[in-house]
């Protein structure tokens, strides 16, 4: 990943943690909207979140990431 990239994603997961957390240090809730569906399979991706069928769970690389910095 670039370092572009990087801030990019980076910018995106602190996003989904302040929009699409519930209050828990572990699950994203995307509630079906579009954009949250998009950020968490973009997250997923990067090996940041485990897909869910209503979002996603943070992994342990996530929370390093999100920590960084």
């Amino acid at each position: 990943m670039t370092e572009g990239e990087r801030k990019a994603v980076k910018a995106l997961a602190w996003m989904c943690e302040r929009y699409l957390g519930p209050g828990n240090a572990t699950s994203l809730k995307h509630q079906f909207m579009s954009a949250g569906e998009m950020a968490i399979e973009l997250l997923a991706e990067h090996g940041l979140v485990i897909r869910t069928s209503s979002g996603g769970s943070w992994t342990g690389e996530g929370r390093a990431f999100l920590e960084l910095d």
